[in-house]
């Protein structure tokens, strides 16, 4: 499994829908950037592009702070640490 794969897998384990947003049937797509160290932790984090909804932007913030620590960086990184931009995905269906 790769670094990516793993990383995205567990910031999807902790993002939780905002149930206001759900209930009014708002979906939106958050480009969340993060930098974070070799073990994992977020040290810089901050909305790229937001969905145009605060529900969901303040949700792809809160997430990140839910799920550190993150996957450490692997060994063979070629720095000691991770400056990223994910899309966090908020859609009703499925």
């Amino acid at each position: 499994e790769s670094f990516r794969s793993r990383l995205l897998a567990q910031l999807n384990r902790f993002k939780r829908y905002p149930p206001d947003a759900r209930k009014a049937h708002i979906q939106g797509v958050v480009m969340l950037h993060f930098v974070m160290d070799e073990g994992g932790h977020v040290i810089k984090a901050e909305i790229q592009k937001s969905s145009g909804r605060p529900a969901l932007d303040n949700e792809a913030l809160a997430l990140l702070e839910r799920a550190q620590p993150l996957p450490e960086l692997p060994a063979d990184f070629p720095t000691r640490t991770l400056d990223a931009v994910v899309p966090i995905e908020f859609s009703l269906s499925g």
